[in-house]
């Protein structure tokens, strides 16, 4: 018998990614995000060998790959999305523990979070993912510093 589980709201290829890790908890909401420093990274393999010393602290400290996003009924929780591999989690944050503010930026979406081990960390995102995002502020203790 299978628990009925309601649809979340965003991305629904990463949700389905991540309804192989998360066990426990049902998930709101999922979106695929950047860290702040990816495209750096991403265009360093162009420089050959000098590139990884371009792209060496581009991304710190989140891991210079795609990032998933997760919004649950008790935590927010960011997964590491590496290429061929499956997602892990890098970090979980339960709601109103975190500071979080949400800006435009051109094409896209900038989500500023303060949260706990890390400081202030910037990840960004398609227009898309508006609902994703503001669920994420919804969930914070105030916006972030």
């Amino acid at each position: 018998m299978q628990i009925p589980r309601p649809k979340p709201i965003g991305d629904a290829s990463v949700a389905k990614q991540l309804r192989s890790v998360l066990f426990s908890e049902s998930l709101l909401a999922a979106t695929l995000v950047r860290p702040k420093g990816y495209r750096k990274v991403v265009l360093s393999h162009l420089l050959g060998w000098a590139g990884p010393f371009v792209a060496r602290q581009a991304t710190e400290p989140l891991p210079p790959t795609i990032l998933y996003l997760a919004v649950t009924t008790v935590d927010i929780r960011l997964f590491s999305k590496p290429p061929f591999a499956d997602p892990f989690e890098v970090g979980r944050w339960k709601k109103g523990a975190y500071g979080a503010s949400l800006r435009e930026s051109g094409l896209t979406l900038k989500l500023d979070l303060d949260v706990a081990r890390w400081g202030r960390v910037t990840v960004t995102s398609s227009r898309g993912a508006r609902p994703v995002l503001e669920l994420v502020v919804q969930g914070a203790s105030g916006p972030a510093l």
